[in-house]
């Protein structure tokens, strides 16, 4: 990813220089800002914390995705090794943080190529819009919606049903007041879709994009272009009709909500898209291994995430409060095992590893409440592989104490999950990982196995 000083690559928990300056760019790692872009940081750091801004340092807190203002990007990647200085790890890290983003539909693209992208040369924003613009394009040409629109009109022939109330003038006899049912794109779907594309089509350079954008707009050209606000498309609809539009609908959403661009802007004054990393690698980890179970257990098991498994303590009226929610539960009704997802990196030097007695103590609650066996915490692995296993020490429901085993395991983000190779090296070093929280079932007999044939 080579330097374009348009665009700041930072990554996460790495501090960079920054300093005043007429123009905004980014050159040799250092941040030239003008006070109207720190103001709108400031701002947006006002309402989340995802920089932590110094006298003359930024730092990317836990935040990743693409800030725009004024025409400059900020895109924050995860940090997936210990150095990110040569441009082909800066150019994976974004490729994964684009596959990361789109398996769990934080970005709602159907379809995404990243290998036909120059993440060289195109930043997040960029990437966005263009993916957006190819799959709604593609998908417009197969099935352009079409909604029955209610009409009122004054005809010479009757159309629908006649509108009684406002044929009163004796002198108009020969005009009719109808109302009626016509099939029309003019729908509130696709001037959301026209107006999106309209405006995108003013912020982006890329020319390949624009003409994508342009192409949509042109195919939409019966379609009012009007504004369309997000509390509008907030009253679209779905069917089984036009569910093939809702992931371009709520990309809509998201471009127009974090956008300051109007119809008479020339450029996007200010956009953001940034997503917790932490909550972005707990529902990676938990949408991939939901996706496939039998491969990643030995056998079928339903996995859940962010599922309610009791609650921690009652009130004086016996009332319930505050959810036990682990991140990835494994097993229904019974709960076999269950997994806490940490997106921090562990301490090879301590005994511990590192891991905060907070973590620990959340863990020893879990494995109370659910009865379940084995349990873990899961880290990203960035330095070296970390691996090991305590005990907690937990009453059983017969009064009893036992031993629940609590593993400390990190997997690697970075495999190159966009091609095939590197996604199944992901896939299997993930299934090595959790295969052990699942016992093995007892091979049937040669007597049960009959019976079990006899029943079907």
């Amino acid at each position: 990813m080579s330097e374009n000083q348009s665009t700041a690559t930072l990554f996460e928990y790495q501090k960079y220089p920054y300093e005043s300056s007429k123009t905004d760019s980014f050159k040799e790692g250092t941040l030239h800002l003008t006070d109207k872009t720190i103001e709108l940081l400031d701002s947006l750091n006002s309402k989340r914390p995802i920089l932590e801004i110094g006298r003359n340092t930024i730092k990317p807190l836990n935040y990743v995705g693409v800030v725009r203002v004024n025409g400059f990007t900020v895109q924050i990647l995860p940090k997936l090794f210990a150095q990110e200085s040569c441009p082909e790890q800066k150019t994976l890290a974004a490729a994964n943080l684009l596959k990361m983003l789109f398996h769990t539909e934080n970005v709602p693209i159907t379809e995404v190529d990243p290998a036909g992208l120059d993440l060289r040369k195109m930043d997040l924003f960029e990437v966005f819009i263009h993916l957006f613009a190819k799959n709604l394009l593609n998908t417009i040409k197969i099935s352009l919606k079409r909604e029955y629109i209610t009409n009122s009109d004054e005809l010479r022939v009757v159309r629908g049903r006649i509108d009684f109330q406002h044929h009163i003038n004796p002198a108009r006899m020969h005009i009719i007041p109808c109302r009626y049912h016509e099939l029309s794109v003019d729908n509130l779907l696709n001037r959301t879709l026209r107006y999106t594309c309209y405006l995108m089509s003013r912020t982006v350079s890329d020319f390949t994009t624009i003409r994508l954008l342009r192409s949509i707009v042109n195919l939409l050209d019966p379609v009012t272009l009007t504004p369309v606000s997000v509390a509008e498309i907030d009253r679209i609809t779905f069917s089984r009709l036009n569910r093939i539009f809702e992931p371009y609908i709520r990309m809509c959403r998201i471009f127009l909500s974090r956008s300051s661009l109007t119809l008479q802007a020339s450029k996007v004054e200010f956009f953001s898209l940034l997503i917790p990393m932490e909550r972005l690698f707990e529902e990676f980890v938990s949408t991939v291994l939901a996706e496939d179970p039998t491969y990643f257990f030995g056998r079928y098991v339903p996995v859940r995430s962010q599922a309610i498994v009791g609650r921690l303590v009652k009130d004086a009226n016996g009332t319930e409060l505050f959810n036990m929610k682990p991140d990835i539960v494994i097993g229904y009704p019974q709960i076999e095992a269950v997994i806490d997802t940490k997106y921090k990196q562990l301490d090879s030097g301590d005994r511990k590893l590192g891991v905060s007695q907070a973590d620990l103590y959340q863990m020893y609650a879990y494995a109370a409440k659910t009865n379940a066996r084995r349990c873990m915490l899961l880290y990203p692995e960035v330095l070296f592989e970390q691996k090991q296993d305590f005990a907690l020490t937990v009453r059983s429901v017969e009064g009893t104490d036992m031993d629940i085993l609590l593993m400390i395991r990190a997997v690697r983000l970075s495999h190159d999950l966009n091609h095939q190779d590197g996604w199944e090296a992901f896939r299997s070093e993930l299934r090595e990982i959790v295969r052990p929280l699942i016992a093995e079932r007892e091979p049937l007999t040669t007597t049960e196995s009959g019976r079990a044939a006899a029943e079907g």
